[in-house]
């Protein structure tokens, strides 16, 4: 037997192993699709700034527990970056030339409580999600297509909500579906749809 079937045994026997729907410790990888909307980021008074839309992905970490029957509870902390970008170019008011702005959501850190509910066999589960958020939202513009000028990189605190269904792969490794809104004020919203896969211990 090749080195490379002994690691895929094993990797076979840690994923098939454990008890049945575990609760416990996680660890997973998501990305999926970010749209970040805005009045205007630059200006409150410009609603002409476009939503900024792309990729996320992250890593997350949580802990679940068995309250009543079906039902669980848990909190889980996420690190994720963005891959959205969005720049708009304007004449210059005071003098003749092109002022174009940038803007991209930079590192968002959260952290949430979960509520769910399982459901027949107990290998997939619906559940809610609240907490808060913390974005890093990263501007920059140029005149005449010079250099670009970093302007400044703000940091938003936030609320957010969101639902989502996991499933089961094996008794360990699941995936999941998920929404999330987060409300950053200041007219500065945030939805994303992710799937992820994880691990519990």
């Amino acid at each position: 037997m090749g080195r490379w079937q002994l690691y895929l045994g094993a990797i076979l026997g840690i994923g098939m192993s454990g008890t049945a729907h575990a609760q416990g410790a996680r660890a997973e990888l998501h990305g999926g699709f970010d749209r970040v909307s805005h009045r205007s980021f630059f200006s409150p008074s410009d609603s002409t700034f476009g939503p900024v839309e792309g990729g996320v992905s992250g890593l997350g970490l949580g802990y679940d527990a068995k309250i009543q029957g079906r039902i669980f509870a848990g909190i889980e902390g996420n690190v994720d970056f963005a891959t959205g970008s969005r720049c708009q170019v304007n004449p210059l008011v005071l003098a003749p030339g092109i002022f174009e702005s940038c803007l991209s959501p930079g590192r968002d850190l959260s952290a949430n409580a979960r509520l769910g509910v399982n459901l027949g066999n107990g290998r997939t589960r619906i559940y809610g999600l609240v907490g808060y958020t913390h974005l890093e939202l990263n501007s920059s513009f140029q005149i005449n297509r010079g250099p670009a000028t970093s302007l400044r990189s703000d940091n938003r605190d936030g609320v957010r909500v969101g639902a989502g269904l996991e499933h089961d792969l094996t008794d360990r490794f699941y995936g999941k579906i998920e929404y999330r809104f987060s409300d950053y004020g200041s007219d500065i919203t945030r939805n994303q749809a992710i799937v992820g896969v994880g691990l519990r211990f």
